[in-house]
C-alpha cells in the first residue's frame, strides 16, 4: 500500500510538469539570408588543366588543392555559389661551393663556385555562380544554374651558376650560366548545370547530384625560356643571350615564336555528388 501510495504521488507530479515551447530558426529548407557550407565528391571529374577537357572544377572533399566553396540564400528561391582556391609555393637555394686546401678539397677550372636556384609556382582559381530553385517543398528541391570560372597560373625556375677561374688562364672561359623558364597561363570557363537536393529530415542538411554543360578556354601554357652567359677572353668579358618557346604537347622541340590556345565544351565533365550543411547568420 505505501508502494502504491508513493507511485500515485509521483505520477500526479509528472503530470502537471509542463514542456517548454522551442520553435527551431532554421527549418530542414533554407530561407533568404541562410547559408550553406558545401561539400562534393565528383562521380565524373573531368577538368584537365591542359585544356583537354571542358571541366571546371570538381568541388570540395577536403582534399588537398580542392575549392573552398559556399552557398548563401539571396531570396528563398535564388542562391549565389562561389568557390576559391589559393595556392603558393616558393623555394629558394643560394650558396658558395666549399673548398678547403689544407683538407685537399679544391675547385677547378670550370668548377661551381656559386649556385643560386629558385623556384616558383603560383595558382588562383575564383569560381562563381548563382541556382535558381523551383520547388518550395521540404524533401525535395530542383534547381537550375550557371558558373563562372577564372584561374590564373604561374611557375618560374631561375637558376644562376657562377664557376671558377683560374689565374692566368683567360682563353674563352665561362664564368656565368643564367638560366630562367617562366610558363603563364589563364583559364577561363563556363558553366551551365541541373541539379537536385534531398532535405534529410529536421537537419540542416541536404544529399544531392548535378551535372550540365561546360566549357572552357585554356589562354597561355607555353613556357618562355631565356639562357645568358659570361665569357671571359683576356680582358674582355662578353655577355650573350638567346631566348626560345617550348611547349609539353611537342617535346625536344624549340621555337622563335609560339602562341597556345585550347576550348573545350561537352556535357557531363563534372557530375558531382554534393552534401550541404546549411546555417543562419
Amino acid at each position: 500500500m505505501l508502494a502504491l501510495g508513493a507511485s500515485s504521488v509521483m505520477a500526479q507530479g509528472l503530470s502537471t510538469r509542463e514542456n517548454e515551447a522551442i520553435v527551431a530558426k532554421l527549418g530542414a529548407r533554407p530561407v533568404a539570408g541562410d547559408a550553406a557550407l558545401n561539400f562534393v565528391i565528383p562521380l565524373v571529374g573531368l577538368n584537365a588543366n591542359d585544356g583537354t577537357q571542358a571541366g571546371l572544377f570538381d568541388g570540395n572533399m577536403l582534399g588537398s588543392g580542392d575549392l573552398l566553396t559556399f552557398k548563401y540564400y539571396h531570396t528563398d528561391n535564388f542562391v549565389l555559389r562561389a568557390g576559391v582556391r589559393l595556392y603558393a609555393n616558393n623555394d629558394r637555394l643560394s650558396g658558395d661551393t666549399f673548398e678547403s686546401e689544407p683538407f685537399g678539397v679544391t675547385l677547378g677550372e670550370g668548377d661551381i663556385s656559386n649556385l643560386a636556384v629558385i623556384n616558383q609556382d603560383r595558382s588562383y582559381v575564383l569560381a562563381i555562380g548563382f541556382e535558381h530553385h523551383f520547388s518550395n517543398s521540404n524533401i525535395f528541391d530542383v534547381y537550375t544554374g550557371a558558373d563562372l570560372l577564372v584561374g590564373f597560373n604561374k611557375m618560374r625556375n631561375t637558376m644562376e651558376m657562377e664557376y671558377n677561374n683560374i689565374d692566368g688562364n683567360l682563353n674563352d672561359i665561362i664564368t656565368r650560366d643564367l638560366f630562367t623558364e617562366q610558363t603563364n597561363s589563364t583559364v577561363i570557363g563556363l558553366g551551365w548545370v541541373v541539379g537536385w537536393n534531398t532535405f534529410i529530415a529536421q537537419l540542416p542538411i541536404s544529399v544531392g547530384i548535378e551535372y550540365g554543360l561546360s566549357m572552357k578556354w585554356l589562354l597561355g601554357g607555353r613556357t618562355k625560356v631565356t639562357e645568358e652567359r659570361d665569357v671571359r677572353n683576356a680582358d674582355n668579358l662578353n655577355s650573350y643571350s638567346v631566348e626560345y618557346f617550348t611547349d609539353d604537347s611537342q617535346p625536344g622541340l624549340l621555337f622563335s615564336d609560339l602562341s597556345r590556345r585550347n576550348f573545350n565544351m561537352d556535357t557531363n565533365q563534372n557530375v558531382r555528388l554534393t552534401f550541404q550543411f546549411y546555417f543562419t547568420r
